[in-house]
């Protein structure tokens, strides 16, 4: 992969008519994990190969092989020869013949125009969108990691409403019990890790822990680069807001089934009522429910942003 700086360097050395920059950089274009991109020189023609286990998309990859030269304004270049191959195949699937422009010099002229003629030159060219730019647009995105992320936004839109007391104690969500149970691991585990602290930090320790862990987890990816990476585990960092919400607002009625039986302290309800703010459960579980609602939109924008194979 390309880092950021390392494609400026290039796409500047391309520019300047460096071929090898040239290759490397339309290689990067069209190149991802399932399609492999060759490319050659004849004259001032270019030829790009493409070769893939299903046959390359013809319109996605003509459109990004030409913008990426036009872009470039490369004038050695005027024809490009490209051809889509399923790997295995003998022959092409399809070929496809660019011709380049070459760069037509912009003379200044001055003009006199009223204020308001770059108005009017704008509302006579209303900006459209087409099929083309749609298809450009998604070729740009790592589908496994598009896919991926769509179906977490998916859950959090229609998964968060069952995050309450009633929610849980019907149990209609096999994702939220599911991710309760691994959630739970790290919960004990707090309890036990944060005891030798006193019995405040003891008790909170479950729900700061089961937070806490996704949460550090997402820093390490930030640290090392994994964008990406972070993005979802910020997602589950939500969650776990979420399903602490829960905890807090069942503070005071105590109808949540605890590990351990009856007997067992409920942690809120000890919190709380330690804090003075037992009778403040659904507010401060809201706000809880809140902040992991934040969370989790703003993780759901990074894992799209992050999912384009530019990054």
């Amino acid at each position: 992969m390309i880092q950021p700086d390392c494609l400026s360097t290039i796409k500047r050395l391309a520019k300047q008519g460096d071929r090898a920059a040239l290759a490397q950089l339309i290689s990067y274009a069209v190149a991802h994990k399932q399609i492999a991109a060759t490319v050659a020189f004849d004259a001032d023609r270019l030829h790009v190969g493409l070769e893939g286990a299903s046959i390359p998309n013809q319109q996605i990859a003509t459109t990004l092989i030409e913008r990426e030269l036009v872009s470039l304004r490369q004038a050695a270049i005027t024809t490009v020869v490209i051809n889509g191959t399923q790997t295995g195949a003998s022959e092409p699937a399809w070929v496809h013949e660019l011709q380049l422009e070459a760069p037509v010099p912009v003379v200044a002229r001055p003009l006199r125009r009223s204020p308001y003629a770059a108005q009017r030159s704008r509302r006579q060219k209303p900006f459209t969108l087409t099929v083309n730019d749609v298809l450009t647009f998604l070729a740009t995105f790592d589908p496994p990691k598009a896919v991926f992320v769509s179906l977490l936004a998916l859950y959090g839109f229609f998964g968060a409403s069952n995050y309450t007391v009633d929610g849980f104690l019907e149990g209609s969500d096999r994702i939220m019990m599911f991710l309760h149970g691994v959630n739970l691991i790290f919960h004990e585990a707090g309890h036990t890790i944060l005891a030798i602290f006193g019995r405040f930090l003891h008790i909170l320790g479950g729900s700061l822990m089961q937070v806490m862990v996704p949460a550090v987890i997402a820093g390490y990816f930030v640290v090392t680069r994994q964008m990406y990476a972070s993005a979802i585990a910020l997602c589950w960092t939500a969650q776990n807001l979420w399903d602490v919400s829960i905890y807090i607002k069942d503070a005071q009625a105590r109808s949540l089934p605890l590990l351990g039986g009856e007997g067992v302290l409920h942690d809120w309800h000890f919190l709380l009522l330690d804090l003075h703010l037992l009778t403040q459960d659904q507010l401060m579980g809201g706000i809880a429910f809140f902040l992991g609602s934040l969370l989790y939109v703003a993780a759901i924008a990074g894992g799209f942003y992050y999912a384009r194979m530019e990054t």
